[in-house]
């Protein structure tokens, strides 16, 4: 809590009253010493500031918070019980009104209901972020399990491909990685190969295998990444996964989507009948679940999960041990034992790498074979990044997006089957989130201004060198804007004008770097132009992407040009 006020004894008091009520207080005694401490102090969650002090008003420095720091719940004190004065204030942004003097009742009840109000904005912002994630790993799920079930009899799986994409629908940060998917679908195929299993080629087992958990796409993260034991009802929540990896699965025609749809439903039954969810026992439960139920809690238990950290090979076998007969089929469990050689060997190939994750993700679209391999080459050869896909057409290009979810698309203007802009089009209204950079030596206005619209982050031309491209891929990914190569402003004034009502919550600050941005200069320079720190630029730039839907600055731009937020005079008229 920081208390603001220039009455010293009220100022002191009030902090204290806060302090026996277990809060952690600072203080300042102007508006100018509360800027100071907020602008250092990174813990400040709620600012208790009076309306009437000397050398800047409340209401002023109210104005200022807001603007700058808009998950800080401010709550203002007066002396004067005017009701005009506590609108201002709450049209201003104040989470919480209360007139001196007051009871100590009063300014807990007020601070309780600012902090539950903070409270609700951060879980609202956190749900729509999850909710975001959640559809686009539920769309490339679905493009993976649409491409296997299109699949012929005959056709062969590409293992560690589907392995690998499927890591990344399934992926749930901390708690699992891609690795976890590589390493207990290869332990599932040495423990298949030590009892002779042959109800289906081993390539396919490992596939419907790695689909087991799919149905956690539908538990909510703050279950699956709780780092304490779990409530009866989360415990429920978390159960219902099983029910859900069936029901995303069942119902193909293929005998590997249906296989898949068993193991995501049986993989939690017991061998005694006391696991879930329908207590199946014995031969009940499908051999290629009792397999992948091996595979599933070895790694896991060999795993850091959030909630503990991993187990010896030694320790976990002993805990294993002693569920022999209960949780795992004795047969089973003894051939996995058994085989710790090719067990040990798996688990030094496929390490959970922390660095994997910061790997920026490219799908590259164009239709010249040459360009296309040396692109390729070149990008793979830098560490932060990883070319996931290629494609050659459109229709190839919004597949490869759905399947491969990559971060950005370096995009060819021209394609046999449409251009770059259509492609770009049809991609952002599947992933949103995903960077378009559009690869071009085209630079006339009128195909500029149709990708600018149709929501690309920038561009870069063909004849630039690959640490230009390199610097494209890594501003986009940083929030940063790319260079364009001519001035933009005579484009943006030709965006059709659109009327979807975004922006309209978009403070006077925010509009202040907003206009900036759509000059084109980065953030370190726009914080020193505002007399701001950089990342107070940056919270102010995502707020702006977010009230705006858009997932980059040139896109947030184009929005606001076309929503009529900001505007760019004819030179004549200047």
């Amino acid at each position: 809590m920081l208390v603001v006020d220039d009455d010293d004894d009220l100022r002191r008091s009030t902090a204290l009253i806060l302090v026996r009520h277990g809060y952690v207080c600072c203080e300042a005694a102007s508006s100018a010493e509360a800027r100071a401490v907020v602008d250092f102090e990174q813990d400040v969650a709620v600012v208790l500031c009076d309306i009437s002090m000397p050398g800047g008003s409340g209401i002023e420095l109210l104005r200022w918070l807001t603007a700058d720091f808009p998950d800080l719940a401010v709550v203002m004190m007066t002396a004067v019980d005017d009701s005009s004065v506590a609108e201002t204030a709450f049209d201003l942004g104040a989470f919480g009104y209360v007139t001196k003097p007051f009871e100590p009742n009063q300014l807990l009840i007020g601070l309780s209901g600012a902090l539950r109000r903070r409270e609700l904005e951060a879980d609202r912002k956190n749900h729509l972020h999850a909710l975001e994630d959640t559809i686009a790993r539920t769309q490339l799920l679905n493009g993976v399990v649409d491409e296997l079930g299109r699949r012929s009899p005959e056709a062969s799986v590409d293992g560690a491909e589907e392995i690998e994409r499927l890591s990344l629908a399934v992926s749930l940060r901390d708690e699992e990685t891609g690795r976890h998917l590589e390493r207990m679908s290869r332990y599932a195929v040495v423990l298949a190969q030590a009892v002779g299993f042959t109800a289906m080629p081993l390539d396919d087992l490992r596939v419907a295998i790695a689909l087991h958990d799919v149905g956690k796409i539908g538990v909510p993260d703050g279950v699956l990444l709780k780092p304490g034991p779990l409530s009866p009802d989360e415990y429920a929540a978390m159960q219902r996964h099983a029910q859900i990896g069936f029901q995303l699965l069942a119902g193909s025609t293929s005998e590997l989507l249906l296989i898949a749809s068993d193991i995501a439903m049986t993989h939690h039954e017991w061998w005694d009948g006391h696991g879930y969810p329908r207590g199946l026992e014995g031969t009940e439960i499908s051999e290629a679940a009792r397999i992948a139920a091996v595979a599933d809690v070895f790694d896991a238990l060999t795993s850091d999960r959030v909630y503990r950290p991993a187990l010896t090979f030694d320790e976990a076998i002993a805990i294993m041990s002693e569920l022999r007969g209960r949780q795992f089929e004795p047969r089973l469990l003894d051939a996995f034992v058994g085989s710790m050689g090719a067990i040990a060997e798996i688990r030094v190939a496929y390490p959970d790498l922390a660095d994997a994750q910061g790997r920026i993700r490219i799908l590259v679209v164009d239709d010249h074979e040459i360009f296309v391999h040396s692109l390729v080459r070149l990008l793979g050869s830098k560490t932060e990044l990883k070319v996931v896909g290629t494609a050659g057409n459109v229709a190839a290009a919004v597949a490869a997006a759905s399947s491969y979810s990559p971060d950005v698309v370096l995009m060819d203007f021209e394609l046999p089957d449409g251009d770059g802009p259509q492609a770009t089009r049809l991609i952002k209204a599947l992933m949103p989130a995903v960077h378009v950079i559009m690869l071009t030596a085209r630079t006339d206005d009128d195909s500029l201004v149709r990708a600018i619209a149709a929501g690309c982050s920038g561009f870069v031309r063909k004849e630039d060198t690959v640490e230009q491209l390199l610097g494209a891929i890594i501003a986009v990914r940083d929030g940063e804007p790319v260079e364009p190569g001519k001035d933009l402003t005579p484009l943006l004034r030709q965006l059709r004008p659109t009327g979807r009502g975004l922006g309209a919550d978009i403070s006077p600050r925010e509009l202040e770097v907003l206009r900036l941005m759509a000059t084109g200069i980065a953030n370190k320079q726009l914080a020193r132009l505002l007399g701001l720190r950089l990342n107070t630029v940056r919270n102010h730039s995502q707020s702006i992407l977010g009230k705006l839907q858009a997932h980059s600055r040139m896109e947030a731009v184009a929005t606001a040009v076309r929503e009529g937020i900001i505007s760019f005079p004819n030179p004549s008229s200047t």
